[in-house]
């Protein structure tokens, strides 16, 4: 089953980041290394970096037709730095990966199913 994975930092951090830094090398490094080992293994789809959080935008539905909005919420702690999408034979499987990311980097990782068709109805 293929699973997204959010990845969320913290915004401070993002603003501050030293690219520089050997904390910042060792994450990059840490997801060059991982991004290797699961396409070895087949379970990487894609992945990809975001552009800066103050560039998102939010289209809703207004009654004179879409409203546009800066960012996804007025305040935020923390803002979405990433994503990635792998396929997974497991749910603990892509648990276990997305602990490894959280561990290794800081961030919070949302994991989210990615639905192959509609949903099954019982018979």
């Amino acid at each position: 089953m293929k699973y997204l994975m959010l990845a969320y930092t913290d915004k401070d951090a993002w603003n501050d980041v030293d690219v520089t830094s050997p904390e910042f090398i060792a994450t990059c490094k840490f997801y060059e290394d991982l991004g290797k080992e699961l396409t070895e293994t087949g379970e990487m789809v894609s992945t990809e970096g975001l552009a800066d959080p103050s560039l998102t935008r939010t289209v809703r539905k207004g009654d004179g037709g879409p409203v546009v909005s800066d960012g996804p919420y007025a305040e935020v702690k923390e803002v979405l730095a990433s994503f990635g999408i792998v396929d997974c034979a497991s749910y603990d499987r892509v648990l276990e990966i997305a602990g490894r990311i959280a561990d290794a980097v800081g961030d919070s990782i949302e994991i989210r199913p990615i639905m192959s068709g509609p949903p099954a109805t019982e018979m």
